[in-house]
């Protein structure tokens, strides 16, 4: 009973978690091979499967969306890109993006996207030669990793010059901006001609982790939070352009924003920002794992509470004579044989 009520509990914690978070799912290209129509809700567990089925891979979960059609399914694309936005559940018409967008349903904490496509790629394509990466744009430290696939990347550094309403001296603006000159330092890698079309599948995410903390500092209106999307937004439309001219078209490119993670503050790996930063008024110190830290104690503590409530009413309706072996070891009127 204890772990009926344990798989309850699980239940539980993603309903809400799907029911308090929102996301959407936005195609800025897709090869003529592929044909996105209508508006209808998309689970975020299914984009491991729309990306499978976009590159011919077998899918493992069958689903009753039809926003995705494979129109040739002998020339499906060459290279999927997804960018992974955390922490705001759309960027809306401030972007400017022209893409095919749908609501996104977010029905798991931690996406297995990545991970699952990984593995569907290598079972597939047992030869290798498949690029399969995920780019942390937050972590400049791990940008030696990519040298094999990008060759060295090294981010502008961040300049006030052409911005209006964001301030490199304000951390979350800075960690935003850092965040922003990594991901055109990619762009402009791909652009070079770094990555070309092989006939051989490529998967690629990119993920970008601080605008969450900038919208939630400055209000999801503000001026600056515009402007950052504007930013963003720009980017993206490059980066998708780029993608689209190294794989001569044949390349599907994607963008997830979810507002599934709730931290407060940025990023602390881009580097430090210039000597003004010192007038910031440091009101909190949250680190990046607060968010995990505290929903893995929180959920713990509620599957804990449930489990043991459920022990406490089966032991009340237990029948001592019948159920209690400790009633019975112990019991002195209890036969013995001779």
């Amino acid at each position: 009973m204890g772990a009926t009520v344990a798989l309850f509990c699980l239940s539980l914690v993603l309903s809400i978690i799907g029911s308090n978070a929102a996301g959407e799912l936005s195609v800025l290209h897709s090869p003529d091979s592929l044909k996105f129509s209508g508006s209808a809700k998309v689970l975020e567990s299914l984009l491991k499967e729309i990306f499978s089925a976009s590159f011919g891979l077998s899918v493992e979960e069958n689903s009753d969306w039809n926003g995705l059609s494979i129109v040739d399914p002998f020339n499906t694309p060459e290279a999927i890109v997804e960018v992974y936005i955390e922490g705001v559940s759309s960027l809306g018409s401030a972007a400017g993006l022209k893409a095919k967008t749908y609501p996104l349903v977010v029905d798991e904490y931690e996406p297995d996207t990545y991970d699952a496509m990984q593995h569907r790629i290598k079972q597939r394509f047992t030869n290798g030669g498949n690029i399969v990466t995920d780019v942390k744009l937050s972590e400049p430290g791990e940008f030696q990793s990519y040298f094999g696939i990008f060759g060295e990347i090294i981010p502008a550094k961040v300049s006030k010059q052409s911005l209006q309403h964001l301030k490199p001296s304000v951390e979350e603006d800075y960690q935003f901006l850092a965040e922003l000159e990594a991901l055109k330092a990619f762009i402009n890698k791909v652009r070079a001609g770094a990555i070309s079309a092989d006939n051989i599948v490529d998967f690629y995410v990119f993920s970008f982790r601080s605008l969450h903390a900038l919208s939630d500092y400055h209000g999801p209106n503000s001026l600056q939070t515009k402007e950052a999307k504007k930013l963003l937004g720009e980017a993206l439309q490059d980066l998708s352009n780029a993608f689209k001219k190294a794989y001569d078209g044949s390349v599907l490119v994607t963008v997830v924003t979810t507002d599934v993670a709730h931290t407060r503050r940025a990023v602390r790996a881009a580097p430090n920002p210039p000597e003004m930063r010192d007038e910031v008024v440091q009101d909190d110190a949250y680190s990046a794992d607060y968010a995990a830290i505290f929903n893995i104690i929180l959920w713990f503590g509620v599957i804990f509470t449930f489990t043991l409530v459920a022990i406490v009413y089966a032991i009340m309706d237990m029948d001592p004579g019948r159920d209690s072996i400790i009633y019975r070891m112990t019991n002195t009127r209890m036969k013995k044989d001779n």
